[in-house]
């Protein structure tokens, strides 16, 4: 298996934000060829700063299965909603899941 996390940092207007984001691009998400599972989290800060306002992640049987979906007409109009509601962008990553400690 093989995750992706999307960050968000904090927006000028959180509702506006929420509002979009749940009513207008994870329908988009969800399109995404290959997603296994999917969540969003609001987290809480443990050091200084309010860096990140929202975190995607988006499951996938292989980082292949991912960059396959990123690549899709469904992940670009994904990426092209993102200036729709998050002006500043987003940082992604990936990685693989080993099952942890």
């Amino acid at each position: 298996m093989h995750k992706l996390l999307v960050l968000y940092p904090k927006p000028a207007d959180a509702a506006a934000f929420m509002t979009y984001y749940v009513e207008r691009h994870l329908p988009l998400a969800l399109d995404l060829p290959g997603l296994r599972s999917n969540h969003y989290y609001r987290p809480e800060m443990l050091s200084p700063g309010d860096s990140v306002f929202l975190i995607w992640e988006g499951v996938f049987d292989s980082a292949a299965a991912m960059f396959l979906a990123l690549k899709s007409e469904a992940g670009k109009k994904v990426a092209r909603d993102v200036p729709n509601y998050s002006p500043a962008g987003a940082t992604m990553l990936h990685f693989g899941l080993d099952g942890g400690a």
